[in-house]
């Protein structure tokens, strides 16, 4: 059975990302590491608290990342349009009760690497936030981490322009040296960007029929979606628009979704207006070894079906 990480700066995408892995019973979620991005890294680790307890997994041991990006001491303050996106505390200003545990004690970065000692190729990461977490732990033992399964992440884009800048994408955008330090290293990854999570857009009738069921969890999870989706579009009579972290666990557990991969050693641009461009590393061209894939087409019919259903069975 693999072992599944989930790096997250817990937003309302992030939520629905745990749901759609906590349905699958064929892989274990051994932890959820916290970053920051979409909100604070403390406010992430609350969130996932809370979001574990709705959905009755207490089990599910969660760390506290680092607060600040890698090349400053500074807490990293969330952009205002994240707040935008997600609401204040991140989970569109729903008040879920206070969670009744705590973080563990183990530092995020030493849980990754713990698991990457013990579980090496059956272990699988997916990160859905900034890379400074998976950053750290490569820079403290590559040996470790270039023995696991994959990094399956969410961010970047290779062919199609950014979502905060016409050149970058949010989560490599919030840290672009832990983004450059992870492409750069000798770690295998997975790129899901904006190349195929623009491609994967829900309807207004999939959220809709998550509301219809008479449960807590579909009550909140439904509302969580009206107030994410309505600002794809802001026309709360047509919900809908694109799946993004969803789709890293997607192409984690269900590669077959994936049309297209491109082999490619990659970089992140971190200087001037380019800064947070994920773009393939010239020196590197001519190796033989490709370190990343990255998504470049995909099912979006198929799994768009899949994951709709997949959360109905799941907050039924």
């Amino acid at each position: 059975m693999k072992k599944i990480i989930l790096d997250m700066d817990v937003g309302i995408d992030d939520t629905l990302a745990i749901a759609y892995l906590l349905a699958h019973r064929d892989v274990e979620l051994i932890g959820i590491t916290t970053v920051f991005g979409n909100v604070k890294t403390e406010t992430s680790l609350k969130n996932s608290l809370a979001v574990l307890e709705l959905f009755g997994r207490e089990d599910v041991p969660v760390f506290l990342g680092n607060t600040c990006v890698l090349t400053s001491d500074t807490a990293f303050i969330p952009h205002e349009i994240a707040y935008r996106i997600h609401g204040q505390n991140g989970i569109g200003n729903l008040e879920l009760p206070e969670p009744k545990r705590s973080a563990e004690s183990m530092p995020a970065v030493d849980f990754i690497l713990e698991s990457a000692q013990k579980y090496g190729e059956d272990l699988i990461l997916i990160p859905t936030g900034p890379l400074t977490n998976i950053a750290q732990a490569i820079l403290r033992d590559e040996e470790a981490m270039k023995g696991i399964g994959n990094i399956t992440f969410m961010g970047g884009a290779l062919t199609v322009q950014g979502n905060v800048t016409p050149y970058a994408e949010a989560n490599i955008y919030a840290d672009p040296e832990a983004a450059k330090v992870v492409l750069e290293s000798e770690v295998s990854t997975t790129m899901v960007g904006l190349d195929v999570t623009l491609r994967a857009h829900i309807g207004n009738d999939a959220i809709r029929s998550w509301g219809d069921l008479n449960s807590r969890k579909s009550q909140i999870i439904n509302a969580m979606a009206k107030y994410y989706f309505t600002f794809e579009y802001n026309d709360p009579d047509n919900l809908g628009g694109a799946i993004h972290d969803p789709l890293a666990v997607e192409a984690a557990l269900h590669p077959e979704s994936i049309r297209q991969f491109l082999p490619i050693n990659l970089t992140v641009e971190t200087q001037g207006p380019t800064r947070g461009r994920t773009v393939s590393t010239m020196e590197k061209l001519r190796e033989k070894k490709t370190r990343t894939q990255v998504c470049l087409n995909l099912d979006g019919e198929t799994f768009v079906k899949r994951f709709a259903d997949t959360i109905r069975e799941f907050i039924r």
